[in-house]
């Protein structure tokens, strides 16, 4: 039996990942940092995953095994000989965890050096995997490295599927909810052995999938979470149903979908399919996604290479309107959700700094551009300090 290891048993890692792996017949070690989360993991042994749609489907989970991040014996022993690695942990915690990862892989060398094995970083990010394997070479020494390239696969993946924290009545804390659709692009030249993961589509060239989804799904997204949270709507399918956010999400898509198609030459009428079936999944009562929960962090989600300046900068290369996009910009710098600490870091910036030094700042776009000034023109406008509308789709 094939052995799996995933750092990270949240509601992606137990509904969407380890479900998938279950089903393809992995032994499955969860990683987690959570203490309680990993005992109830090994005193329960399965969990439901339900999926919400038109009827409400119940899938077991079983035959898994859960270590603390913190016992390192255990983590090592796990390493040492999983075939398949898989993180669902944050973008943003993929640095500190390499150099984990890195202590645990070099453990394993030493006492299975010809194993090969793949690691995949499952996160809502452009080439995830690639942060993860800089962070586990960094400092290593060349013999390492070289291992490294013989015998550890480190492909990109593009991971679709909506889990929120839906409040549906549960026989277990670990049972997950999950929407029905789910979609898991793997690049297929770097895999050494995981060719017959079930549910996952290998593909030659990731890129345009992984854009297409970071864009027209997380980018949407976030554009609903902050633009439905300015009208006090709490979750997504009440946002969208809202005639203006399901205009600027149109708007968004339509100016994104052009640039990958300039990009990447991929069909514009499957790209507008794909965007159809993102609203029907956005509009899914079912889910009870709560808009906060989408938009958190967002100084991540506002960073250069992440779901809304990335595709800003290929409209932009292409010479596309953008309008949709700085307004989906613009709008999460006027989240001012208080619970949320990178929120409240981003508005103490506009407050001491002002919009356009804080745009800079979080986007690293020039200061001085255009895109800057209409990201800052768009968030007056939002935000009510200027004489235009409060709401630009209106």
């Amino acid at each position: 039996m094939m052995k799996a290891v995933h750092f990270g048993a949240g509601n992606i890692g137990r509904g969407f990942i380890g479900y998938l792996l279950s089903k393809s017949g992995y032994d499955l070690t969860f990683v987690d940092i959570s203490a309680e989360l990993v005992g109830n993991l090994n005193r329960l042994g399965t969990y439901k995953v339900v999926s919400l749609g038109g009827e409400k489907r119940e899938e077991t989970v079983g035959g898994i095994r859960a270590v603390v991040l913190q016992d390192d014996s255990g983590l090592k022993k796990a390493v040492e000989d999983a075939d398949l690695i898989t993180l669902s942990i944050g973008a943003n915690h993929l640095k500190d965890t390499g150099k984990v990862l890195r202590d645990a892989l070099q453990e394993r060398r030493s006492r299975n050096p010809e194993q090969p094995l793949d690691v995949i970083a499952c996160e809502n990010a452009l080439f995830a995997t690639d942060l993860l394997r800089e962070s586990v070479e960094e400092g290593a020494a060349e013999d390492f490295q070289n291992y490294l390239r013989k015998k550890v696969g480190f492909p990109n993946c593009a991971v679709d599927r909506i889990v929120p924290n839906a409040s549906v009545q549960k026989e277990s804390p670990i049972d997950v909810s999950v929407e029905d659709f789910y979609e898991w692009d793997v690049e297929s030249a770097k895999v050494k052995v995981n060719s017959q993961i079930r549910g996952v589509n290998y593909v030659e060239n990731l890129a345009p999938y992984l854009k297409r989804k970071i864009f027209l799904l997380n980018g949407a997204h976030a554009l609903i979470s902050y633009a439905g949270y300015r009208k006090q709507y709490r979750f997504v399918h009440e946002a969208i149903r809202d005639p203006e956010i399901l205009t600027a999400a149109r708007e968004f898509h339509s100016e994104a979908a052009r640039a990958l198609h300039l990009e990447y030459s991929m069909g514009e009428s499957d790209l507008k399919q794909y965007s159809e079936k993102l609203i029907a999944r956005f509009q899914n009562p079912y889910l009870k996604d709560e808009l906060t929960r989408v938009g958190r962090d967002p100084v991540r989600k506002l960073s250069n290479n992440d779901r809304l300046v990335s595709p800003l900068l290929m409209c932009e290369k292409h010479g596309v309107e953008c309008g949709g996009i700085l307004y989906a910009i613009a709008s999460g710098f006027a989240y001012d959700f208080a619970d949320d600490p990178k929120a409240v870091e981003i508005q103490k910036s506009i407050r001491e700094n002002g919009i356009e030094n804080t745009v800079q700042r979080f986007t690293g776009l020039e200061k001085s551009g255009k895109l800057v000034l209409g990201i800052a023109e768009r968030y007056r406008q939002i935000t009510g300090k200027d004489s235009c509308s409060r709401f630009p789709y209106q």
